[in-house]
């Protein structure tokens, strides 16, 4: 792979990048992988890279092509570009002894702190994967809690009945006593519904 800064200018200013490829998330057989990049730090070049392998490092990587700085708390491992290569499909590469499947994470995830799930490519196409987020369990938990979680009680049709009766009863004790207060002595001197009651009954 061509460098982006050559041996020769590395000397000139006095340091050379440290070239690694930054893996979002490692699964058993499969690399979430972001892209390469240079380590970002004031560090001297042989101490940053005796902190890159034995995995201590903490601190920006610039991403290549996007100029964008990404913190090695995003990344699950970060793979010195001299133990990494990457097959001409890009599809698969050789790391630690093993061959890995390749998902490459669009930029859009790389700050995203979640799990990671490969789906099939549809721009690459072929073999080729891409990284998205996991949502299952944001999913899972949309249904549980639109299920009810009160518990529910079954009970008789009639089980209100005792509750109309009384309404009904409450309702008729309300009427007779609005008909016992129209009552009087009216002026011919008898018992009764008074004059103007009499009247609005008989309309």
């Amino acid at each position: 792979m061509q460098r982006t800064i050559s041996p020769m200018l590395g000397k000139l200013f006095g340091r050379q990048p440290i070239w690694v490829w930054s893996i979002k998330q490692a699964d058993e057989e499969l690399l979430h992988l972001v892209g390469r990049g240079t380590l970002e730090s004031d560090m001297k070049p042989k101490k940053l890279r005796a902190q890159l392998l034995a995995g201590q490092y903490r601190g920006g990587i610039r991403i290549r092509d996007t100029g964008m700085v990404l913190n090695s708390h995003l990344l699950e491992a970060m793979a010195p570009e001299e133990e990494f290569w990457l097959d001409d499909t890009q599809n698969t590469a050789l790391w630690q002894g093993k061959r890995w499947r390749l998902a490459w994470v669009p930029q859009r995830s790389w700050h995203y702190e979640g799990r990671l799930v490969a789906e099939p490519d549809p721009v690459r196409g072929g073999d080729a994967l891409v990284s998205v987020e996991d949502v299952s369990s944001i999913r899972r938990r949309a249904n549980t809690s639109a299920l009810p979680n009160a518990k529910v009680v079954f009970r008789p049709v009639n089980e209100n009945e005792h509750a109309e009766r009384e309404l009904r009863a409450s309702i008729e004790e309300a009427q007779r006593s609005r008909r016992n207060s129209s009552k009087g002595w009216r002026k011919d001197g008898s018992w009764g519904l008074l004059d103007g009651e009499a009247e609005e009954l008989k309309s």
